[in-house]
């Protein structure tokens, strides 16, 4: 059931993130009296996201437990959460004190000693959906966010998807 739905939920998301892609596109171009009208329709299809990209890192968050992640991976990505954290953290006035703070505690959760690399990964993914309610209040695009700063632990995410996929029965 969880495989079936995190397919069709990735595909709702796919769905708005080419409506969103498409006014994007459409706000480069169009004269500057329609700009304010096209920000808030974007506004409102990420607003609209939330439910889903939540329900998307839930369902993975479940699956992720009964999924192996290679020890070597998870350590490239534990280094890399941690090296990214510290840029954000001192480095950026673009993110709200919010997601700094919530950062800093996944950061916390990364170097805690006694798991493995691979537990550290899956406790990060069960620490993105309130990152997410957060993200959006203060209009941050949290795939876009994700895939620039985490590509790492993005790849791992992705190949955890793609292995739910997998499960799904035909």
């Amino acid at each position: 059931m969880s495989s079936n739905r995190l397919h069709e939920v990735e595909e709702i998301l796919n769905r708005y993130r080419k409506q969103v892609s498409s006014k994007e596109i459409t706000l480069t171009t169009t004269p500057y009296e329609d700009k304010e009208r096209i920000k808030l329709q974007i506004a409102d299809l990420k607003k609209d996201m939330l439910p889903y990209e939540q329900e998307y890192w839930e369902i993975l968050s479940q699956q992720s437990g009964s999924i192996e992640i290679s020890e070597q991976e998870a350590q490239i990505a534990v280094a890399e959460f941690v090296e990214q954290v510290g840029r954000i953290e001192v480095g950026s006035s673009t993110y709200t004190n919010e997601i700094i703070i919530l950062l800093k505690e996944i950061r916390d959760t990364v170097n805690q000693q006694n798991q493995s690399a691979a537990a550290k990964v899956k406790g990060v993914i069960s620490s993105i959906p309130p990152f997410l309610g957060v993200s959006y209040e203060a209009e941050l695009d949290t795939e876009t966010f994700l895939r620039k700063n985490f590509p790492t632990f993005i790849t791992i995410t992705d190949k955890l998807d793609n292995i739910i996929k997998k499960k799904r029965l035909p």
